[in-house]
């Protein structure tokens, strides 16, 4: 190619249709300009090699390979996704069903406990009283406080040390 006017005739006459051509190709538009202006990039660093009776033929073997590379990373990207979400999916499951059941297993042992022993785990650990709240509102000393949290708690570590 000889000047600056060649190729400015050459953008303006094949860039759409090779913008068309990369879309029939690929069908996203943003990609399809990419690898268009990248094709004229292409054909501007080797400005001088190229014989202006086959840049059209450059031009547009140029897009096609773009189009091929873009694909297969677009299926590569693809076969990543569906692997992260069967990965993920399966391991919600088991987790959730996990939690389940050890959430059922607390149930359980606290279920075993008296009344007033479920009442002060409940207000320590669910409610987040301090020892001294709970022994003030249930007019006990700190010390009958902590003897309940230990004896429910020895209750949960008996029932989670059972193997199932």
């Amino acid at each position: 190619m000889e000047d600056k006017a060649d190729f400015d005739y050459l953008f303006k006459e094949y860039y759409p249709q090779l913008y068309y051509y990369a879309f029939h190709l690929i069908n996203n538009m943003e990609a399809s300009k990419d690898i268009a202006s990248d094709a004229f990039e292409f054909i501007w660093t080797n400005y001088a090699k190229i014989d202006k009776t086959t840049a059209k033929s450059y031009l547009y073997v140029y897009v096609r390979n773009k189009c091929i590379d873009y694909l297969r990373h677009q299926n590569v990207h693809e076969q990543y996704v569906q692997l992260y979400i069967k990965l993920t999916e399966s391991y919600t499951k088991t987790e959730y069903k996990e939690y389940d059941e050890r959430m059922m297993r607390i149930h359980k042992a606290i279920s075993t406990l008296t009344a007033h022993t479920r009442h002060i785990l409940e207000e320590c650990y669910v409610r987040r009283k301090k020892y001294q709240e709970v022994a003030d509102e249930l007019n006990i000393s700190v010390s009958a406080v902590r003897k309940h949290i230990v004896k429910a708690l020895s209750v949960l570590r008996k029932e989670f040390a059972k193997k199932e």
